[in-house]
């Protein structure tokens, strides 16, 4: 027993490492960046989810017949177009 409390006196009397002291600092900076990386993957998996409902909504809704119309032609509703039918 005297041995281990030889060890713990001589570790106590130690100056701690210069390394400990930025410790602290280094573990909130990469919980800040876990949490960045985690928001990041956040959003893009609500923009695939978002992307994916739009698409199987726009496959799923029926769509309105295609009318092809000349773009400066005679409308469809004018006196002339009326009467020569």
């Amino acid at each position: 027993m005297a041995d281990i409390d030889t060890l713990l006196g001589a570790l106590a009397a130690k100056a701690p490492p210069s390394a400990l002291s930025s410790l602290e600092s280094d573990v909130f900076q990469g919980l800040a960046l876990r949490h960045e990386q985690a928001t990041a993957q956040r959003g893009m998996v609500l923009a695939v989810a978002a992307a994916a409902v739009v698409g199987i909504a726009g496959s799923v809704a029926p769509a309105a017949p295609a009318q092809a119309e000349p773009l400066f032609g005679v409308p469809q509703s004018a006196p002339s177009h009326l009467l020569a039918d």
